[in-house]
């Protein structure tokens, strides 16, 4: 069982090399753009937001790192927005074919009709709102909520709150709708169709496991050939729901 996140999906979809190297012999260590004290310092951040959303004392901390203090309080106004539900630390998954893709929520929104997703970073490099809403990072959130909720495309949207020094944090907001949810289907297929040969090449399965992988190659060539749609090759994939 594969497991495919945000990073993983882009990088199968940019270099299917490195994406060999790193998810099917283990030999290439994953990038990020943060060094390890900002690393540490942002999973310290959610941390304490999460220990906040669950009503439990922080304030002896906020005195000892006032900044940390400082970016909280920025985001007072999102997390206060009323709603009728209100989900923290959320994890989403969708089983296709036999790769599991998956994503995470800082905080999911519920109101009348309507789907926010509400992520917060401490990240000092800010994409531009463009490249932003058409990364993998954002769609792939759009995108399993749509398929893990029984709520319309155009009712979902997601937040971006960049804390920072300032007395404002960074906001980006990002919609989605039924045309946008079609064209990352016709993305994620055409990602995934790269899969079968990627680990065919490097692992030999057991017999099951190849009947299983050959009816996937088929309908990845029916798709390829124009045979079936994008949708028709995803929506045929049993749901696993979390």
């Amino acid at each position: 069982m594969n497991l495919l996140n945000y990073e993983l999906l882009e990088l199968l979809e940019k270099n299917t090399q490195k994406f060999q190297q790193y998810f099917v012999e283990q030999k290439f260590l994953f990038h990020y753009s943060e060094n390890i004290t900002q690393q540490n310092f942002g999973r310290q951040f959610h941390l304490i937001m999460q220990q906040l959303m669950m009503e439990l004392p922080v304030e002896p901390f906020l005195t000892a790192y006032p900044k940390m203090a400082h970016w909280i309080s920025q985001l007072q106004l999102i997390i206060n927005i009323p709603s009728e539900s209100k989900q923290y630390n959320v994890n989403l998954q969708k089983l296709i074919y036999d790769t599991v893709i998956t994503a995470k929520y800082d905080l999911l929104i519920e109101t009348g009709d309507k789907v926010i997703a509400v992520d917060w970073t401490s990240e000092r490099y800010i994409q531009q709102p463009e490249k932003l809403e058409k990364s993998w990072q954002t769609q792939l959130r759009l995108f399993l909520l749509a398929e893990t909720r029984e709520i319309t495309p155009d009712n979902i949207s997601i937040i971006y709150c960049f804390v920072n020094e300032d007395d404002y944090p960074t906001i980006y907001q990002f919609g989605y709708s039924q045309e946008k949810h079609d064209a990352f289907i016709e993305r994620l297929a055409m990602t995934l169709s790269k899969l079968p040969s990627i680990i065919n090449s490097t692992n030999d399965s057991e017999s099951s496991a190849e009947n299983s992988m050959n009816e996937h190659e088929l309908n990845l060539q029916k798709f390829l050939k124009g045979e079936i749609t994008a949708t028709e090759y995803l929506t045929t994939v049993p749901e696993v729901k979390i």
